[in-house]
């Protein structure tokens, strides 16, 4: 970093790394993370979330421009959580939206429309927290 690097305003700096960010899609679990997932291990990837504090499947489509960028689930006795994230740029972000006690279909279901459209159906009528 160069001299006149350093005294630029903080916003330009963040600006120039935000243009260079590339769109991916990754899914992670508690074991391994995806770049790129096929929809087989997005499947295999949900099915395989047990009732366990580390268990997790998390599919995320990165600097898209979505409102909701990342779809999350784990597994409580009483069935499936799922996690709708709003992404960072959104105006939503730092909100939690999530829908309890689902069953696996009802869980692969929202996986699949997330993978296919990037998109999920409803998930503002979900519960809501904040981080």
């Amino acid at each position: 970093m160069g001299l006149f690097d350093f005294l630029k305003p903080e916003e330009d700096n963040n600006e120039a790394d935000d243009k260079t960010q590339e769109s991916y899609s990754e899914l992670s679990t508690g074991l391994d993370d995806f770049p790129n997932p096929s929809w087989g291990q997005v499947e295999s990837a949900v099915r395989d979330v047990i009732e366990a504090e580390d268990s997790f499947a998390t599919l995320g489509f990165y600097n898209r421009n979505l409102e909701v960028d990342s779809l999350q689930c784990i597994k409580f006795e009483n069935g499936y959580t799922i996690e709708a994230l709003p992404a960072r740029k959104s105006e939503e972000f730092g909100k939690i939206y999530h829908l309890d006690g689902l069953s696996y279909e009802e869980t692969i279901k929202y996986f699949e429309e997330f993978y296919e459209t990037q998109e999920i159906s409803g998930y503002k009528n979900f519960s809501e927290d904040s981080l």
